[in-house]
C-alpha cells in the first residue's frame, strides 16, 4: 500500500462524514431500485460501492449527482440536508459524476467537450481558446493521455472517449467525484494511469466514490467498500481488513467463487485444427500474425490498447481487408470480404461495444436473436415466419439462461450481462463453428460474468472454437487454453501450460518478447 493510500485509510476513520445516505429509497414503475439504504462517506476517502447489475449502485449515485430526487429518505452533505434539483446544481455544491455510458458531443472537439457549459472567456467576453486548450492539455497530461485537444470526439476510440469524459468532470473541480465504471473501456496502462490520477486527486482532498466490478482495482485503490444487493445495503468493509472472496460472496453468493476458479489448461486435450492463420497483416494495425485454433479450444488474445487485438478479429470477420497473409478454415483457404461472407463460412463475432455495434436497441429480445439468421425465419418469398422466430428465441433464451425470459421485452431493459447473452444467442442461432468475442464481460457484474463463463465453457465442451479478446488479465487467464500476446501490432508471445501466468502476460504485453 502506498503512502497516499495509507493516508486515505486513516482519513476514513473521521467521525463526521462528508456524505450521509439516510434511509434512501427509489421507486420506478413496478421496481423498487433502492430500499432503505443508509451508510456514510468519510471526507477524503476513496469509497468503493459494489454489487451486481441492478443492485442499485448507479441509481444511488444518480440521486447524489442530482439526476433525480429520491422517493424516500434524505442525503446530508457536510451535515446539512442536500437537495440538488439537477446535475448543474449538484456540481455547484461540489459533486460531479462520470457515467459509464459516455455523455459526450461527438461532433465537437476534445477541448470543446471538456469546457462545454463553463467556457473560459477573455475580458471582452470572447471564447479564450488558447487558455482552454492549454488547460485541456494539462488535464489530459495528468491522465497520461497524449490525445490532441483539437480532435473531434467521434474520431476517438472508446477508451479515448472515456478519458475525455473524466477530464471533463475533473475540469469542474468537484470536491466529491463519482466514477461509475471508469476503467471499463480502458486497457492496462490506461487503467494504471487513471488510478494514479485518482490517487493524486485524493491526495488533494477530493473524496472519491468508485463503482467497479473489477475486484483487483477495488482492492488496489479503495479505503472502504460498501455492498448493495437487490437495492438493499448489506454492509461496509475496511479494504485492508477484507479479501476479494469475501466481497464476492456478499455481492452474489459463495457459489461464484467455484465458478470463477480456473481449470488448469494443461488438463484439456485440443481437437483438430479449425482455423489456421499465417503471416496475416492489416495496414496500420498489425503484421505477420500466425496461429492455429483448434476445435473445443478457447484461444485468448491479450494486449494493451492499440496492440491490434480488435483489429485482428475485425480482419478475420471481414470487417476490414487484410494486407497480406493466408487464412484457412477447415483446411480450405478463405477470403471473407464482409461479415455476411464470414457468417456464411461459419464464423460469428460478439463486438467490443455492445451498445453501438452489438444490440439493436429498438428491437425486442426475440428480434435481436434472429437478426443474423434470415434463412431460418423467412420464407422463400421473404415473408417472416413468426412461429420460427418465437421458437428459435425461446430455445436459445432457455439454453443461454437469459433473464428475464421474456421474448417480447425490449433488449435495452436487460442488464449488460443479459444483453451479452442475447448477442451470443443470436450467433448460436447461425450454428457457427468459430466464435470471435471481444471484451465479452466489459461492464458486467461478477454474477453475470460467472454465468457467461459457464456459457463459454459449455460451448467449448461442445466443440466450438473460440477466440477471446479481453483487457482483463484474470479473465483471459482463467478462460483460455492458450494465450496470444500482442504488442504494437505484433504477436510477441504464445503462452501455454505452466507459462500461463499473470506475470508473463503483463511482461510480454508491455515489453514484447518471443513469438514462439
Amino acid at each position: 500500500m502506498d503512502e497516499s493510500h495509507a493516508a486515505g485509510v486513516a482519513r476514513s476513520g473521521v467521525v463526521k462524514p462528508i456524505i450521509e445516505f439516510n434511509a434512501i429509497s427509489q421507486l420506478f414503475p413496478g421496481v423498487k431500485a433502492l430500499d432503505d439504504v443508509s451508510f456514510t462517506i468519510a471526507p477524503g476517502e476513496i469509497h468503493a460501492v459494489v454489487g451486481e447489475n441492478g443492485a442499485g449502485k448507479s441509481t444511488l449515485m444518480k440521486i447524489l449527482a442530482g439526476e433525480y430526487p429520491p422517493s424516500g429518505g434524505e442525503i446530508r452533505l457536510c451535515g446539512k440536508v442536500f437537495r440538488a434539483e439537477n446535475q448543474q446544481r449538484a456540481l455547484e455544491l461540489g459533486i460531479g459524476i462520470v457515467y459509464q455510458e459516455l455523455r459526450l458531443c461527438p461532433n465537437l472537439t476534445v477541448v470543446e467537450n471538456i469546457f462545454l457549459g463553463h467556457e473560459l472567456r477573455t475580458p471582452r467576453r470572447r471564447l479564450n481558446w488558447p487558455e482552454m486548450s492549454a488547460r485541456a492539455r494539462s488535464l489530459l497530461d495528468s491522465l497520461g493521455s497524449a490525445l490532441p485537444v483539437s480532435r473531434k470526439v467521434k474520431a476517438l476510440s472508446i477508451a479515448e472517449q472515456q478519458i475525455v469524459e473524466i477530464a471533463k468532470v475533473i475540469a469542474k473541480r468537484a470536491e466529491v467525484l463519482i466514477l461509475d465504471e471508469p476503467t471499463s473501456a480502458l486497457a492496462l496502462t490506461e487503467t494504471e494511469n487513471l488510478l494514479g490520477t485518482i490517487r493524486g486527486l485524493n491526495r488533494e482532498g477530493v473524496t472519491i466514490l468508485y463503482i467497479s466490478h473489477r475486484m483487483e482495482e477495488i482492492f488496489a485503490i479503495s479505503d472502504r467498500i460498501s455492498v448493495l444487493r437487490d437495492g438493499r445495503y448489506l454492509g461496509t468493509l475496511r479494504t485492508v481488513d477484507s479479501q476479494p472472496e469475501r466481497v464476492v460472496e456478499m455481492i452474489a453468493g459463495e457459489k461464484l467463487t467455484k465458478t470463477l476458479q480456473r481449470e488448469p489448461a494443461a488438463r484439456r486435450e485440443l481437437g483438430e485444427p479449425i482455423l489456421e492463420v499465417e503471416h496475416l497483416a492489416r495496414s496500420g494495425s498489425f503484421a505477420d500474425v500466425s496461429f492455429t485454433l483448434h476445435r473445443g479450444e478457447i484461444l485468448g488474445v491479450y494486449g494493451l490498447q492499440g496492440a491490434g487485438r480488435t483489429e485482428l478479429l475485425e480482419t478475420l470477420f471481414g470487417i476490414a481487408p487484410r494486407a497480406a497473409g493466408t487464412v484457412r478454415l477447415f483446411g480450405r483457404e478463405v477470403h471473407p470480404d464482409s461479415p455476411r461472407a464470414a457468417i456464411d463460412l461459419g464464423m460469428a463475432m460478439v463486438p467490443e461495444d455492445r451498445r453501438r455495434a452489438g444490440i439493436f436497441p429498438n428491437l425486442n429480445i426475440e428480434e435481436n436473436i434472429n437478426t443474423s439468421n434470415p434463412k431460418a425465419v423467412t420464407t422463400g418469398g421473404g415473408l417472416l415466419k413468426r412461429g420460427a422466430v418465437r421458437s428459435i428465441a425461446e430455445q436459445l433464451i432457455t439454453r443461454i439462461g437469459i433473464k428475464p425470459p421474456r421474448p417480447l421485452q425490449n433488449i435495452t431493459r436487460l442488464s449488460g450481462g443479459n444483453q451479452q447473452k442475447v448477442i451470443i444467442a443470436r450467433w448460436l442461432a447461425t450454428n457457427p463453428k468459430l466464435l470471435l468475442v471481444d471484451e465479452l464481460t466489459r461492464g458486467v457484474d461478477v454474477g453475470a460474468k460467472a454465468e457467461i463463463y459457464t456459457v463459454l465453457r459449455t460451448l467449448r465442451a461442445r466443440g466450438l472454437a473460440i477466440i477471446l479478446v479481453s483487457s482483463e488479465v484474470e479473465q483471459v487467464l482463467s478462460e483460455s487454453d492458450r494465450i496470444l500476446i500482442m504488442n504494437d501490432g505484433a504477436l510477441t508471445a504464445t503462452l501455454t501450460g505452466p507459462e500461463l501466468t499473470k506475470e508473463n502476460i503483463i511482461t510480454y504485453a508491455l515489453q514484447g518478447g518471443r513469438t514462439k
